[in-house]
């Protein structure tokens, strides 16, 4: 069965099942493929809203311009939400809701939840790998070369089309992921924040590491979890050569990234 068909069936369960659920509908047919989405997962964030604010018709899509948006009319409300957010806190799920209410949400630091949610997750955001827009000589470190290194040292032909390019700052984020990967477009993002000279090259070199055991172990789904590092992943993980070492690295030097 092919991703899609399964997202049109889901939206017809959903249908069947909006009395119990709340009254509210839920629609997926906007999702692209092999998005690793959970149904529980995306039914929990339905039901949460739906908690909060009543009739909900929730609408997830993968549009790359506006993240989130909201529509009352009457007794239910309308919104159209980026995959991303599925998962997110319930903090997250409060702002949302405050979103789509119309409350003051700069008295209570929802907009601004949003804003460091969406920064923080950018990463979700399909668009199409255009080669000659990936920058991966940073002004310290070559990620190109160290992508190089480790594919040439795996020898294994899945890692063989993935590239990587340096991601853009975020504003207003509390928290930093140094990295991604992307399986639609087998791309790995990386912080600019490594592109500093304090930050050592075993450091950003076990962080491309990182991100192309992505590619070897995709997320895979226990009941309703999603596990994104499996244990597979894990034991691989330890075997970058200096593991401990960067490990020890990030706990010292986390903070002076977050204040920088």
């Amino acid at each position: 069965m092919k991703q899609q068909d399964f997202w049109t069936w889901a939206d017809k369960e959903a249908e069947k099942s909006a009395t119990s659920r709340g009254g509210g509908r839920l629609f997926l047919s906007e999702l692209p493929t092999d998005l690793g989405l959970s149904l529980p997962e995306i039914q929990k964030l339905h039901e949460a809203l739906q908690e909060r604010l009543g009739n909900v018709d929730l609408v997830l899509t993968d549009n790359r311009r506006r993240m989130v948006s909201a529509k009352h009319r009457r007794k239910r409300f309308r919104l159209r939400v980026h995959h991303m957010f599925v998962g997110c806190s319930d903090a997250v799920v409060d702002a949302l809701a405050n979103l789509a209410s119309g409350k003051n949400q700069e008295d209570d630091g929802s907009r601004q939840r949003l804003k460091d949610y969406i920064a923080n997750h950018r990463d979700s955001i399909s668009y199409d790998v255009d080669p000659e827009k990936l920058e991966a000589q940073g002004e310290h470190h070559d990620l190109q070369a160290m992508l190089d290194k480790w594919r040439a040292e795996m020898k294994l032909e899945v890692l063989q089309d993935v590239v990587i390019t340096w991601g853009r700052y975020g504003k207003g984020s509390r928290t930093i992921r140094f990295g991604s990967y992307d399986f639609d477009r087998k791309l790995i993002r990386m912080h600019p924040a490594l592109d500093q000279s304090w930050v050592p090259d075993f450091f950003v070199e076990f962080i491309v590491y990182h991100e192309l055991l992505h590619a070897l172990f995709p997320p895979k789904k226990k009941s309703s979890r999603r596990i994104v590092h499996p244990p597979e992943f894990r034991e691989m993980e330890e075997m970058f050569p200096r593991y401990e070492e960067a490990m020890i690295w990030e706990r010292r030097n986390l903070s002076r990234f977050l204040e920088s």
